[in-house]
């Protein structure tokens, strides 16, 4: 092999390499970026778990409230009446005082089920953001592993060529 064609076999072998390793530098920072994007949407949904456990638990609080002065202001009209508390008056104010206990019951399991939709996705978030994180490590190891080859395999090439011709 003239010494021309050598160093464009080396020419050829090292802008392979370089490729090879560039676009694994390329792909393992697509991957960290991928993981911190990841990682920001966790954060952002644990945010928003604290904010609707924060919401339903004030809904709750304000909902109990207004029952409680729903309740006294029936006991108190129908004590200014001369209605007293036994039989029908009394069955509904119990049935009242139920209706809006299962509201307040109803108002938190709705709060408990909006805050675990956002800490399942902070958590499906960060599973993400650890796939991210380990497929960057991956991409760069294995832009190593072509460039490596990429080079073994051009050297061989060039002792084969250079062996036979």
């Amino acid at each position: 092999m003239s010494g021309y064609e050598t160093e464009i076999l080396i020419a050829t072998i090292a802008a392979q390499s370089y490729q090879a390793y560039e676009t694994g530098q390329q792909a393992a920072s697509q991957a960290r970026a991928e993981a911190a994007w990841h990682a920001y949407n966790a954060k952002v949904s644990q945010r928003e778990a604290d904010a609707e456990r924060q919401a339903a638990a004030f809904e709750a609080q304000q909902h109990k409230r207004q029952a409680e002065q729903l309740l006294a202001r029936g006991r108190a009209i129908r004590g200014g009446m001369g209605v007293t508390a036994e039989g029908s008056p009394l069955l509904v104010a119990e049935d009242t005082a139920g209706q809006l206990a299962l509201e307040n019951a109803m108002i938190r399991l709705t709060g408990t089920r909006r805050v675990a939709k956002w800490k399942s996705q902070s958590i499906l978030d960060i599973s993400k953001s650890s796939a991210a994180r380990s497929a960057a490590a991956g991409h760069k190891r294995a832009g190593y592993w072509r460039a490596g080859t990429s080079l073994l395999g051009g050297a061989l090439t060039g002792y084969e060529r250079d062996s036979w011709g």
